[in-house]
């Protein structure tokens, strides 16, 4: 596995929503996860826990919560391919996520003081799965972040065993890059036009 710097890393960051079959090697979600558990945390509580899904079976059946998920978001219950509210992409994501090398589910320990305020909720999470992205990037894996199987969070509970006080968080999508995609890209705004400086509304002279 070569690995790049920081910056390389986060530029070339990208969601990535189709894999090839081949599997991850175990280094790589032990290095993937290890550097999660560097992400900072209210009052450093450390509030993670990482469900790492490889078996066959048990990501079909995540897979079809989360389709049942994905049409629960729909007010018609019909995703349409070429639409552009859920592209072509989008569908065969969802509808094929269960196929994926990789799944992780991201969720927190229940006992955290954050544990009933959604904001420090976040910040205490979410620097750890934007680790987890960078990781995978940084050794040519791709990784995307969904939270869409929550509408359906008790059943996914149910199969995996989650306690029901257990909140989850999301999961994190791990593989190589299959076919039409690449790292690289995003379209992002400038930096100029996002930043201010002393005041609000002023811009560097």
């Amino acid at each position: 596995m070569t690995e790049m710097s920081l910056f390389e890393a986060i530029h070339t960051q990208r969601a990535i929503r189709r894999y090839k079959p081949d599997p991850v090697p175990d280094e790589a979600i032990t290095k993937i996860l290890a550097a999660a558990t560097r992400a900072p945390s209210a009052r450093n509580c450390q509030p993670w826990h990482f469900l790492v899904l490889r078996d066959a079976e048990l990501k079909r059946s995540f897979g079809e919560i989360y389709w049942k998920a994905t049409l629960d978001g729909r007010s018609d219950g019909i995703l349409e391919k070429d639409t552009t509210t859920f592209p072509k992409v989008g569908f065969d994501y969802a509808e094929h996520l269960g196929e994926f090398p990789v799944l992780i589910i991201v969720c927190l320990e229940p006992t955290h003081p954050s544990s009933h305020d959604p904001f420090l909720r976040g910040a205490s999470i979410f620097p750890a799965i934007q680790n987890m992205m960078l990781a995978a990037r940084a050794l040519g894996l791709g990784a995307c972040f969904t939270s869409n199987y929550r509408r359906r969070e008790g059943e996914v509970k149910a199969l995996l065993g989650i306690p029901d006080d257990v909140p989850t968080a999301g999961c994190i999508l791990i593989g190589y890059l299959g076919e039409g995609e690449h790292f690289g890209g995003s379209r992002r705004k400038p930096v100029e036009e996002v930043t201010f400086y002393d005041r609000w509304g002023q811009r560097s002279s």
